[in-house]
């Protein structure tokens, strides 16, 4: 066995899952930051850098761009009050935000916004669909 070898696991809580196995294992566990400024600042560094920015002429897309990070960071704080108020649990990721990013991105490479379309998008399908 070569000594640089490293296994990576993901598995759900199972009761036959070997317990040794868990307890000789290092965990790794990848947990959104405490609090919106952090959560902003986290949506910054993985997400968004220079060339997302500069991606897109005009000073709208830098606001809502903005605006998606901020709600995202929302989103984030709010999963720590559990249920009360959403429907279902759902765990929000940053697969939620790249796709509204996504969205976004083209949406205004096509020309002017179409703000319903955005608002739909954004809030009812992506994230208003889970809660």
């Amino acid at each position: 066995l070569d000594p640089g070898f490293r296994l990576f696991i993901t598995a759900l809580p199972h009761p036959e899952f070997p317990l040794g196995l868990l307890q000789m294992s290092t965990k790794v566990t990848n947990e959104p930051p405490a609090g919106l400024q952090a959560g902003i600042l986290r949506s910054y560094t993985v997400l968004v850098d220079q060339d997302r920015l500069e991606r897109v002429d005009g000073p709208m897309w830098r606001q809502l761009l903005f605006g998606l990070c901020f709600l995202h960071s929302i989103v984030q704080e709010r999963r720590k009050f559990g249920s009360l108020g959403w429907c279902i649990p759902y765990e929000y990721n940053t697969g939620d935000i790249t796709a509204c990013i996504l969205f976004l991105e083209k949406h205004l490479y096509n020309g002017p916004i179409s703000w319903q379309t955005f608002q739909y998008m954004v809030a009812d399908v992506q994230y208003g669909g889970k809660i």
